[in-house]
């Protein structure tokens, strides 16, 4: 986040895959002055996704119950500047529509399954601004495979290597810098 404001990189931020909005709430803290978009069902994964993740037995039933927990009020009671905030509830990238010509200079993907990464990754790196970032959520996971898989497509998709940078956090979140061109 520093290092964005530090370069001026200009857009504004957002999260897929909010949750109760943990993560949600220091992106809006650290960027008070910016738009906060929250992508999410708000009500737990696509049930088909979901059913299909269950399947390959890249997930279990838990984890899907598990973030049934949440809600829009629940998150917008977290948020220090919650008048940034603009709540995009449903399935991503319906949510997205009307939203074609926004730029971004920070976000956060955590939807932990295939196809809904793959479809973030598809929206919003190419509406990344130069030396903006993109945050992936369980990349290196041993349990939600699907993560990585998405990443990986997407970049043969592109026909480019990512400029990727994998932390050694305890859910192996991988961080997209937008190269400058």
């Amino acid at each position: 986040a520093y290092e964005i404001k530090r370069q001026q990189i200009k857009g504004n931020v957002a999260e897929l895959g909010v949750f109760q909005g943990a993560f949600s709430t220091l992106i809006n803290a650290v960027f008070p002055e910016r738009k906060l978009y929250l992508f999410d069902t708000f009500s737990s994964f696509d049930p088909d996704e979901a059913e299909r993740e269950v399947r390959l037995g890249r997930c279990d039933k838990e984890l899907v119950n598990y973030f049934k927990n949440t809600s829009v009020e629940r998150v917008l009671e977290k948020m220090p500047f919650s008048d940034q905030c603009i709540v995009k509830k449903g399935l991503f990238p319906d949510t997205a529509v009307g939203l074609e010509h926004e730029t971004y200079a920070f976000v956060s993907i955590d939807v932990d399954f295939e196809k809904s990464m793959l479809e973030g990754l598809r929206y919003f790196y190419p509406r990344v601004n130069a030396g903006g970032a993109i945050f992936i959520h369980d990349f290196n996971s041993s349990s939600l495979e699907g993560v990585r898989i998405a990443v990986e497509t997407f970049q043969n998709e592109l026909g480019t290597t990512l400029c990727k940078v994998p932390l050694a956090d305890l859910c192996g979140t991988l961080v997209i810098v937008k190269p400058w061109i």
